[in-house]
């Protein structure tokens, strides 16, 4: 009977060990920089992730330092040649509003992170959108080579997303 709680035991604590090194191994696949390579949406019909046509031309980083801590900026096609001299009290409304929606879609934020299985949580803390401050954000994660797909749980835009990166 002593054998058997013995050999039950070990198998557990063998589980155990590999489930927290299988984590930590691909925690530390995350260390580094990645550049955005593209978005893709899922399209239910085909059954296929799509190039997201509607975000054509964004880029973007993300960083993950190894130690727990990320960030990431997404930028919006046209943003890095976006005229940011303009007089402000010379714009009209309609031109403010569209102003604040085109920097509204500049996306950065800091974040501490943790890696559970294929999961990774982004635990924001700061954003570009106050609201979005003390938020976590949850990905399903998946790498092919130098690539790192991270995949959106929550629609965003009313699509199913994911953001394919590639390692520097």
């Amino acid at each position: 009977m002593n054998n058997i709680k013995l050999i039950l035991g070990l198998i557990i604590l063998a589980a155990t060990f590999r489930c927290s090194t299988n984590t930590q191994q691909a925690a530390n696949n995350f260390d580094g920089m990645w550049r955005l390579d593209k978005f893709e949406s899922f399209d239910s019909q085909v059954n296929e992730w799509m190039d997201d046509s509607t975000r054509i031309g964004w880029a973007g980083y993300i960083l993950y330092d190894g130690q727990g801590h990320m960030g990431v900026h997404l930028i919006p096609k046209g943003f890095k040649d976006f005229d940011t001299k303009k007089n402000i009290d010379s714009l009209e409304h309609n031109d403010l509003i569209q102003l604040a929606k085109f920097y509204k879609s500049n996306f950065v934020y800091f974040a501490n992170y943790n890696v559970n299985g294929t999961i990774i949580d982004h635990n924001r803390l700061t954003a570009t959108e106050p609201e979005n401050w003390g938020t976590t954000l949850t990905r399903d994660f998946d790498f092919k080579g130098d690539t790192l797909i991270l995949t959106a749980r929550e629609k965003i835009g009313g699509q199913q997303l994911r953001l394919r990166w590639i390692k520097l």
